[in-house]
């Protein structure tokens, strides 16, 4: 749905303007977000800071990242009991049926196109936002079908939006991932894992599930230093040490 919607503006020839009043942390769009999704909101600042970094390492447009990282999930507002991040010790989804909840979760992303459109965001953080989850797979879901012991099949809860396509977008659906991760992993199972190798096993599900095979990156070196700009934020933010072998054979993780 989302790409439709993105086709359909296409269609209309919006003009592109770049409010940078929609950075102001007062704007009225991100008070109700803020208000309306605390959870998702924080989310969002740890990856407009990851964000950040990387583009202090590469030549990206820090004006477009910002934006793009902070709303990108602003659609959860909508419905923000939705999403674990802003539950309490009840989750809604506990006694819903796996593949409405699918229905339910996966929908954030058209409804953050909607609320971006309403809101003249430009054309390019709109298509930013609206690939982060490109064709990935709600895994928890997916998980709680085959726990009851039926079968099902993996691609039945994917994200039906566009892969990413751009240097932006690949960065965008990679700190998402990392930093869903990194809470996972350092702070509710509080396992030691090297933050290189947390950031080089996400970075490799995701290639091997193909979703960056749309994005055209023009050096190689490029990948590495938004690599290393990740592991350095992952080390800092859970003050794990980094480091940079020469020769790391990567390693695949579990979809999240």
């Amino acid at each position: 749905m989302a790409s439709e919607q993105i086709e359909k503006l296409e269609e209309w020839e919006i003009e592109e303007k770049f409010d940078l009043s929609l950075l102001d942390s007062n704007h009225p769009l991100m008070k109700r977000f803020r208000e309306l999704a605390p959870g998702t909101h924080k989310h969002t600042q740890s990856l407009e800071s990851m964000g950040e970094n990387v583009c202090a390492a590469i030549d990206l447009s820090p004006d477009t990242i910002k934006l793009a990282f902070r709303y990108h999930d602003v659609g959860k507002m909508w419905f923000p009991h939705l999403y674990s991040e802003n539950q309490g010790e009840e989750n809604i989804h506990d006694n819903i049926d796996p593949w409405i909840s699918y229905q339910l979760i996966t929908r954030h992303v058209s409804d953050t196109v909607a609320i971006m459109v309403a809101n003249n965001f430009p054309m390019e953080v709109i298509r930013i936002a609206s690939q982060h989850h490109g064709t990935c797979v709600l895994k928890g879901m997916a998980d709680k079908i085959k726990q009851s012991g039926a079968e099902v099949n993996i691609d039945d809860f994917r994200y039906r939006t566009e892969r990413p396509d751009c240097i932006e977008s690949l960065l965008l659906m990679l700190c998402d991932q990392i930093e869903a991760s990194s809470r996972s992993i350092y702070v509710d199972q509080k396992k030691d894992v090297p933050p290189d190798k947390l950031v080089v096993n996400v970075y490799n599900r995701l290639l091997s599930d193909g979703q960056f095979d749309d994005v055209k990156v023009a050096r190689l070196g490029i990948l590495k230093k938004i690599q290393e700009a990740l592991i350095s934020d992952v080390a800092s933010n859970f003050q794990k040490r980094v480091s940079y072998p020469e020769n790391d054979n990567m390693e695949e993780g579990e979809p999240e």
